[in-house]
């Protein structure tokens, strides 16, 4: 495939996912296909999932940007091609099996969503090619998706796997969600290090972490889950200001949270 197929498929891939859930959408009238047992105490309250909007557009943003615009002479940009085709191909994928089946299809689906871009999110992070473009048009839309993607992942298990009988390991109903909720918390950790203390990652988890909080309120989840949930949440953000204070100070290695009209790393 040529460099230009490839980006036009990133283009392609990314207008799916836009059309896609015009036809194939599974939470069509509050509906919630996934929920084929009782609802997970760490599902997010409803107004979370609008943070698709911004999602999809900034994917588009890219897409267009990383073919026809500056992004085009950016090695970078067709470096992560490929992963970018796997994550917006997977996102209507992962419509398509979470609408018709088998709902168990819905979890890997979605981790490899994550691992994509969360792996493009690293490779951003640490390129040295930078400019604003870079972190508009990369970062910033890299960052919402893996972000929100980290957390999904956890979330889809947690509303999933019970239902096929799956047994939380031996953990009661909370135990699992406090257990899922410390297993997301460690990979956002890694994330946060491996990205420099990214910004837009970190905001897209606490984003996810409140509506967790929101929703186990409206439910009455139990105290203890959302206790950890405000503790996974204050462990983000700490360890977010941690990063960005030690990359500004020069230890380590360069921050992303800095300007965006930093053109190079320290």
């Amino acid at each position: 495939m040529t460099d230009l197929l490839l980006r036009a498929a990133v283009l392609a891939a990314a207008i799916l996912q836009i059309v896609f859930p015009i036809f194939v959408n599974p939470f069509r009238d509050g509906q919630n296909s996934l929920r084929i047992s009782d609802p997970s105490q760490i599902e997010p309250a409803g107004y979370a999932f609008s943070i698709w909007g911004p999602i999809y557009l900034a994917a588009l943003a890219y897409a267009v940007w990383q073919l026809a615009g500056a992004g085009r002479k950016m090695p970078l940009t067709l470096r992560i091609a490929p992963l970018a085709i796997v994550l917006y191909l997977g996102s209507s994928v992962w419509l398509a099996a979470a609408k018709f089946g088998p709902l168990w299809a819905t979890m890997p689906i979605l981790a490899l969503m994550a691992l994509s871009a969360c792996t493009i999110l690293i490779v951003a992070t640490s390129a040295a090619e930078r400019s604003a473009g870079w972190w508009w048009f990369v970062v910033v839309p890299f960052g919402l998706y893996a972000g929100w993607t980290t957390a999904a992942t956890f979330v889809n298990v947690a509303t999933v796997a019970p239902g096929y009988g799956f047994d939380r390991f031996g953990l009661s109903i909370p135990g699992y969600a406090m257990a899922s909720l410390a297993a997301a918390t460690a990979v956002t950790a890694l994330m946060l290090w491996l990205t420099r203390g990214n910004a837009i990652y970190a905001a897209t988890i606490a984003w996810a972490l409140v509506a967790i909080i929101v929703a186990g309120r409206a439910r009455g989840a139990a105290p203890e889950v959302l206790w950890t949930a405000g503790g996974a949440l204050g462990v983000v953000v700490l360890l977010t200001l941690a990063l960005s204070v030690w990359g500004r100070s020069g230890g380590g290695q360069p921050s992303t949270v800095v300007s965006p009209a930093r053109s190079t790393p320290r």
